[in-house]
């Protein structure tokens, strides 16, 4: 109760601008829902699962509030493919200011039925990129002209603007929203929801199977909404899946998982950091089979890491490790490389590579030094030391060394008691001595 409400006041607030109240009496509905990130599976689902309730509900409309780098083609159309068939109009606002709808962006808010733009936002630069790597020109034209033929049908559709949309396509256009509004390419600028209320009021508009629809969301002479809104959020799965195809995150999850699982080799036993590994190399792999991941950057910080393993035992900072930063750099730099808008920052591969090598100084050194110390305790570490025989070893009998009294068995005749006695070996918990020989010591350590 207390987390909805205070996730409740603040869009009450943005909404009014500053009243305390911007709910209304009337029966129409209003979802707003929020797409930031990636347009990816999760994405698209969820989407699709909104846009559906939506039309069940019999909701007024649907004002989809978007800041999107891009993301997959087949995603996008089933978006799209969603918002063209939906009975209940659907709005596209990019916002808030910063925001873009880039690429698979660009489409969506084409396909919508009205698109609005805050300040300072933008949108365009819809070339598709090739996810499998290199290509040849051919398949690489094809697949631009199948693009540009699209959004130049969504735009007749929609009655945008075709010109932009094609060089959007075709050239990588971008538009900031003062002049995507001036040449049509959205409905108009507005930098909160009461303005994208206030502009699509009395707007008619077609919906899927051709009946038209007008919106009715504001009443001029109140200054009032005449619509309720109902701000729509994604579930915990879709959000952890949503979240996990951010580029740095997906980055930062292999090493993590790849240092897990390092760190359960060397300290055997399933445990924590081999869970902990496990789920996340799980996860950041999924978020590489839905990213444009070039596989190359990806075996490069493989490389990276094997090369810290190898300076690891060979205990120094030398060039292998040099070798593993520029492992981790070059993967980092190539890994989403086919697609500039998802490029890891500098500041994600600095705390990376500066991650890996606190990981490999401190956790790793220390590892390492306890799997190879010898045992100081046990059995083990008694043999080659003297001790005293505390009864007739004839074989059996007891010995004192280490300050704790053993079981003890000779191959020998027979060792009185009092004898000095060297251990040689252990069967179990049982000690195999002699009788010390001359000029041994003559005296057990303590």
């Amino acid at each position: 109760m207390l987390l909805g409400a205070c996730l409740a006041v603040p869009a009450i607030m943005l909404l009014a601008g500053g009243s305390s109240s911007f709910a209304s009496t009337h029966d129409r509905i209003v979802d707003v829902v929020e797409v930031k990130g990636v347009i990816d599976p999760p994405t698209a689902d969820y989407l699709s699962a909104r846009l559906d309730a939506a039309q069940d509900d019999g909701a007024h409309a649907v004002i989809i509030q978007i800041d999107t780098p891009g993301g997959l083609d087949v995603s996008m159309r089933s978006i799209i493919t969603k918002m063209l068939e939906s009975e209940t109009p659907v709005i596209v606002w990019i916002a808030p200011g910063g925001a873009r709808a880039a690429s698979a962006g660009t489409f969506i808010t084409y396909a919508a039925n009205l698109a609005y733009m805050a300040p300072a936002t933008e949108l365009g630069a819809a070339t598709p990129i090739n996810l499998g790597g290199d290509s040849s020109e051919t398949l690489e034209r094809k697949v631009t002209n199948d693009a540009a033929a699209f959004i130049r049908e969504l735009a007749t559709t929609r009655g945008r603007d075709t010109e932009f949309a094609e060089a959007a396509v075709r050239e990588a256009a971008s538009l900031g929203s003062t002049e995507a509004a001036e040449r049509g390419v959205v409905n108009g600028i507005a930098g909160s929801l009461r303005e994208v209320l206030t502009m699509m009021d009395g707007q008619m508009v077609e919906v899927g199977g051709g009946s038209s629809v007008t919106l009715e969301t504001w009443d001029e002479a109140e200054e009032r909404p005449t619509a309720t809104l109902r701000f729509q959020q994604m579930n915990l799965v879709q959000r952890l899946l949503h979240a996990v195809t951010d580029p740095e995150i997906a980055y930062l999850l292999i090493l993590i998982g790849t240092f897990g699982l390092i760190f359960e080799l060397y300290n055997p036993g399933v445990g924590l950091a081999g869970i902990i590994g496990g789920v996340a190399l799980l996860l950041g792999f999924y978020s590489l089979s839905v990213l444009p991941t070039n596989w190359v950057g990806v075996l490069l910080i493989m490389l990276g890491v094997v090369f810290f393993l190898v300076d690891l035992h060979t205990a120094g900072l030398g060039v292998f490790t040099v070798g593993g930063i520029a492992g981790l750099v070059a993967g980092g730099l190539l890994l989403f490389s086919g697609a500039p808008a998802l490029a890891l920052s500098p500041w994600a591969i600095v705390v990376a590579v500066g991650l890996t090598l606190l990981f490999f100084i401190s956790v790793m050194t220390a590892a390492l030094r306890v799997r190879l110390r010898r045992p100081i305790t046990g059995e083990d570490a008694v043999i080659g030391t003297v001790g005293e025989a505390k009864t007739d070893i004839a074989p059996e009998g007891t010995v004192f060394t280490k300050g704790t009294l053993w079981r003890a068995r000779t191959m020998e005749t027979g060792i009185a008691a009092g004898s000095m006695v060297q251990i040689k070996a252990t069967e179990g918990l049982v000690l195999l001595v002699e009788p010390l020989e001359a000029g041994g010591e003559s005296h057990p350590p303590a």
